[in-house]
Order: structure tokens, then sequence, then C-alpha cells
């Protein structure tokens, strides 16, 4: 998220910016620098998707797969997912992939569950390699893990280059 504050990202909304209706969602969605509300950042992600923003369509997927402010609804949430995962969203195409293993929404089906996870795998952002599909797709929250897998990553390249060069970044 940028450092621009609420209001400054409303005006850049009203002109239309793209990034601004995003972030205001996300915002809203967590509760950053205003109060949690679902309702609000949905209404975000609408508009952010309907201009084109596959992030949008992946943060609707969740308000529908977690019921955030609406009734849960799975098959919903996989159209969303679906819109997302097209703009390779690897998010989106691990909830796909939970969607199928847990037939939520969806006829069960552990071979495209398999095969969306396999694509999670091939991008480095997910540390357990060795899940079986239960263990991997019973991950409450993915998104934070995976944040803080980064995170690790990111501190052990700081560390390195402090230890070759003797000094931060």
């Amino acid at each position: 998220m940028s450092t621009k504050n609420i209001k400054e990202l409303e005006n850049l909304a009203k002109g239309g910016d793209v990034g601004a209706i995003y972030e205001l969602g996300q915002r809203y969605f967590y509760g950053v620098g205003v109060g949690l509300d679902y309702g609000k950042a949905k209404g975000y992600f609408e508009v952010a998707a309907e201009r084109g923003s596959s992030g949008s369509n992946y943060f609707l997927g969740k308000i529908y797969y977690n019921g955030n402010g609406v009734q849960t609804d799975h098959l919903k949430a996989k159209e969303y997912f679906e819109k997302s995962a097209n703009a390779d969203n690897t998010f989106s195409k691990y909830y796909l992939g939970k969607l199928y293993y847990w037939g939520d929404g969806v006829e069960k089906n552990n071979e495209k569950a398999e095969e969306y996870k396999k694509v999670v795998l091939g991008k480095p952002i997910y540390g357990n390699q060795d899940a079986g599909l239960e263990e991997f797709y019973s991950i409450v929250d993915f998104e934070g893990r995976t944040k803080e897998y980064v995170g690790e990553l990111q501190n052990k390249v700081l560390s390195e280059y402090k230890n070759l060069f003797g000094k931060e970044i």
C-alpha cells in the first residue's frame, strides 16, 4: 500500500485512478487507516475490477469465499478467482484448488486440486513444498503465511548483504 492518506486516495479515485480505487478497497478490507468495512471494500473492488484490476477480482473472491459482509457464496467466489487466476494471480489459483479439494460450491475434484497445487508450488512464495493436499488446502491463512515466508527471505538477503559488505541497505 502507498503512503497516501485516505483523502488523497479518494481524490485520485474520483479522478478515475484505478490504483487508488483498488487501494481504497484494500484499506477498507484490512481496516488500514479507516474502519474495517467490507461493504465499502466490496464497492471499491467492484469498480476497480470493472476497470481491469485483476487483484480486485481476487479480493472479491475472498469476500464471497469467506462471507465477509455478504452471504458466503463459493460459486460466486470461484467466478472471481477464475478471472483473477486468468491474470496469473497465484493466490486465486490457491483458492481455486482449495474449492476443488474441499468441494466447496463445485464438485470435489482432487485432480484439479493437485494441478492448482503444482502451479502454486511452481511460484517461489510457498515454503512447505512437501505438504500433502489436505495439509496444503487446510492452511487457514495462505496469504499471511506467504507474506511471512517472503519476509523471512528478505531478512536473509539483508543479513547476507550486511555480512558481505559490512553495511546495511
